[in-house]
This record gives C-alpha cells, structure tokens and sequence, in this order.
C-alpha cells in the first residue's frame, strides 16, 4: 500500500511563489499547480525551488501560507517541486476535501519504483516534446561557456548573461529573463575572447533559469568568428586554445612607443560605437596608437 495520508487531485491553478533564493536574494514569480491535496501541492515552473527543506511563502486569491520544499524534480520532471503546508490553519485553496483513507496504491513488485498516472503521462509528454525538438534541430549542440549581451528594440539597456550551449543555429543563455517568447532580439557573444554579434529571435524560455536564441543572421566576420569556435568545439579542443587573429595580438610599433593622448582618443572613439573592449583589442588600439 503506499504511504499518502491524504489523496492527491489534479487541480489546474495559478499561484504566485515568494522566497529566497540560494544567494538569500528574494524573488517572487507564479506557478502552475499540478495536482493539490490538504497537506500539500505539487507546482511546475519553479526551477527557483530547486533543494529540499527549502521555505516559501504559496499565494492564492489573496491568501498567504509557508510551504516546505519535500521533494524536487529532475530529468524529464524538471522544474516541479512537490511542497508541505507548513501552516494547515491556513486552507489558501478554499477547497473540499474527503476525510483521509488509506492510499490504495500497490507497487508492482517488478519495478523499484512508479509514478502515478498523472506524472507518467507527463514524463511521456515531455519526452515525446524533446524527440520532436532533436528531430527538428538541424545542427549539432555543443556545451560552451561565455558571455552574452541581449538588446530588445524597446530597451536601452541589455540583459547580461551566461553562454551554456552553442550551435550553428542558435545558443541558450543563462538569466533571469524579462523577454519574451519571439521576441527579436540583438545578441553581443563574448567566447574565447571574440566578440560575435547576432540578429536573432528567442524561441524558448524557462522561466528563472534562461532563454534560447534562434540565430537569424550574422555578418561574413561574425560567422566566421563563430565557425573558428565551433569547430574547435567539435574537435574537442579546449575553447581557451582557439588560436587569435594575428592582427589582434600584435605589439605596438614605433620601437613600443605609444602615444598616450592617441591612443586615449582611440579608446574614446571605440566607445562610441561599441559596447566593451577585450584584451585584444585593446592591444590593437595601443598599436594602432604607436603608429
């Protein structure tokens, strides 16, 4: 027999979840209710709830409860949580439940373990999703670290994060992401220390966790910038050995010599068309100073 001293029900609702995240910073989003029963809930959408024992603060039509973190999804179930009503008194959902009864779940004795109906049928929904997105991604995805700056036409500002995956056609960046689904957008890649600007449009976003960009177009400097890259990443040569242009490791002329004022002027003009400087290029403003 199994184990629940209250029976689950699939219930379709919103809440809106406050806390703290691992850094103790706050955060507030909403999320989906998968099923309910009078001790508990189960949420999808919260990759923030992400470790046992965490506290959160559920709301529902205006009524607040905490809620413990008593189990955390992964693989196919990422993103749910299932959560303890640490406060009972407090019935934030307003629904009516029948008097406990026994769990009538038997496990099959040839399986370690089972999921109820409900999640099986997620699990199976969710992994015919990810064969449909493989079979339709025409190029290869490889795991790859750097920075990224994303502009929206509406913005003055960009959103900064993290590069975690590259392709051809596209890559994922890690935030916290305001912008949404087919959205245009500009893309700024800083990886192995080359700057690559994309046109793009966000095809995906996981809410607390990050966006994928659909690469749109790229000029001839740029692509090539990335094809250096990824077929570096196909070899399975370290992304730090990607060897650099010439040009960009150069030491400055006039026996070393650099004039400051020059090269002051040099860095004022790169600022005014572009958004930072790396090493290298910095080096070649130094050069182009001692000229």
């Amino acid at each position: 027999m199994g184990r629940r001293r209250h029976q689950r029900f699939r219930k379709e609702m919103t809440v809106k979840v406050h806390g703290a995240d691992s850094l103790g910073q706050p955060f507030s989003q909403t999320a989906s209710v998968v099923d309910v029963s009078e001790s508990g809930v189960r949420l999808e959408g919260v990759h923030i709830l992400n470790r046992s024992g965490q506290v959160a603060v559920l709301e529902y039509n205006g009524t607040r409860a905490q809620f413990r973190v008593v189990w955390v999804g992964g693989g196919a179930l990422a993103g749910q949580a299932g959560l303890m009503n640490l406060e009972p008194e407090k019935p934030i959902f307003n629904l009516r439940f029948p008097p406990p009864s026994p769990d009538k779940y038997v496990e099959p004795p040839s399986q370690h373990q089972t999921f109820d109906d409900g999640l099986r049928r997620l699990v199976e929904k969710r992994r015919q999703e990810e064969k449909r997105t493989e079979e339709r991604r025409r190029y290869p995805r490889f795991p790859c670290r750097g920075d990224a700056e994303i502009y929206v036409s509406s913005s003055e500002f960009p959103e900064r994060g993290k590069v975690t995956d590259l392709s051809r056609g596209g890559c994922f960046v890690e935030l916290l992401p305001s912008i949404r689904l087919d959205t245009r957008v500009k893309v700024i890649l800083l990886i192995a220390q080359r700057k690559i600007r994309v046109q793009g449009v966000v095809r995906s976003v996981l809410q607390n966790f990050g966006l994928g960009v659909q690469f749109l177009h790229l000029e001839t400097e740029d692509l090539q910038r990335l094809e250096e890259i990824l077929a570096a990443l196909e070899q399975g040569t370290p992304i730090n050995a990607v060897p650099q242009p010439a040009a960009a490791t150069g030491e400055p002329r006039n026996g070393g010599k650099t004039d400051p004022q020059r090269a002051l002027e040099l860095v004022k003009g790169w600022f005014g068309e572009h958004d930072f400087l790396t090493r290298q290029e910095f080096h070649l403003l130094l050069k182009k100073g001692g000229d």
